[in-house]
C-alpha cells in the first residue's frame, strides 16, 4: 500500500501504508537535518544578538602583568638574570575596552556547537522513554521502530527554531540601541521578551503537531490502539512541556 514520503503532513496514512520494521534510515536523515537547523538556527541568533550589542566595556587586559609578577624579574628576585616580559612594560595598560558582543560571543559561542551534540542524545533519550511508556501498556516491538517514531516526531522542532528565530533576528536587526551597555542589554531582552506570545502560540502548535505523528507512529511500531498510545504520547508531551517551561 502506497503512503505518503513522509509522516508529516499525513501520519496516519502514512503509519497505516507501513509494516515494521519501520526504515529508520529516513528518520536519521530527518534527525540530522533538525540538528544541523538547530546549530545553525540557534548560532544565527546569538551571532546576530552579539553583533547588535558594540557598546565598549572595560575589561583586564590579559597582556598585562600584575606588578608581583614582574617584580620577581628586578634585582633580587628569582628570575632577575632574565628579561621581565612584555606585559610588565609601563606602556601596556592594565585594562582594555572590548566590544559588549563579541565578549558575549567568546562566552556561548560553545553553545551551536554543544547542539550537534545534545540534539541526537535527546533522540535517543526521547525513544528510550516512549518505549519503556508503550511497553507499560503492552507494546510490542523493536527499539528501532521506535526511534523512528521518535525521530519524525522532532522535525516540527526545526520548524520552529525557524519561525521564531528568523522573527527574532529580524526584531534584532531593526532594533536601536543605546551606547550603555547596562541600557542596550535592557533593550534587547526587552525586545526578546515581547515574543512570548508568539512563541507561545508556535510552541503549542509544533508540540501538538510532533505528538500527533508520534501517535499514529508509536501505535504503528508498538501494535497499539491509537487511544492507547495517544495516553503515553500526551503524558510524555506534557512532562516535556513541564520542564520547558519551569
Amino acid at each position: 500500500m502506497t503512503g505518503p514520503r513522509t509522516p508529516l503532513l499525513k501520519p496516519r496514512e502514512y503509519f497505516a501504508s507501513k509494516t515494521p520494521p519501520l526504515d529508520l534510515g529516513r528518520a536519521v536523515v530527518a534527525v540530522a537535518v533538525v540538528t544541523l537547523v538547530l546549530a545553525a538556527g540557534i548560532g544565527g541568533l546569538l551571532w546576530t544578538f552579539t553583533q547588535q550589542l558594540d557598546q565598549q566595556v572595560t575589561v583586564d587586559n590579559p597582556e598585562h602583568h600584575p606588578e608581583w609578577a614582574c617584580e620577581k624579574y628586578e634585582d633580587g628576585g628569582p628570575f632577575d638574570d632574565m628579561s621581565p616580559p612584555e606585559g610588565c612594560d609601563p606602556s601596556v595598560p592594565e585594562e582594555m575596552q572590548r566590544p559588549l558582543g563579541e565578549l558575549i560571543w567568546e562566552e556561548f559561542s560553545w553553545v551551536p556547537w554543544a547542539t550537534l551534540v545534545l540534539v541526537p542524545l535527546t533522540w535517543l533519550f526521547e525513544g528510550a522513554m516512549l518505549h519503556i511508556g508503550s511497553s507499560l501498556v503492552g507494546g510490542e516491538g523493536r527499539f528501532t521502530d521506535t526511534l523512528a517514531v521518535a525521530g519524525w516526531g522532532m522535525v516540527p522542532t526545526a520548524v520552529r527554531t525557524l519561525a521564531v528565530g528568523s522573527y527574532l533576528i529580524y526584531r534584532l536587526g531593526s532594533l536601536s540601541l543605546p551606547s550603555s551597555p547596562e541600557a542596550a542589554v535592557q533593550a534587547v531582552q526587552t525586545a526578546v521578551s515581547g515574543l512570548g506570545p508568539i512563541s507561545g502560540a508556535v510552541m503549542l502548535v509544533v508540540v501538538a503537531w510532533a505528538t500527533y505523528i508520534r501517535t499514529y507512529g508509536l501505535a504503528r511500531a508498538r501494535d497499539l490502539p491509537v487511544g492507547t498510545a495517544a495516553v503515553v504520547t500526551v503524558g510524555l508531551t506534557a512532562v516535556g512541556l513541564l520542564f520547558e517551561l519551569v
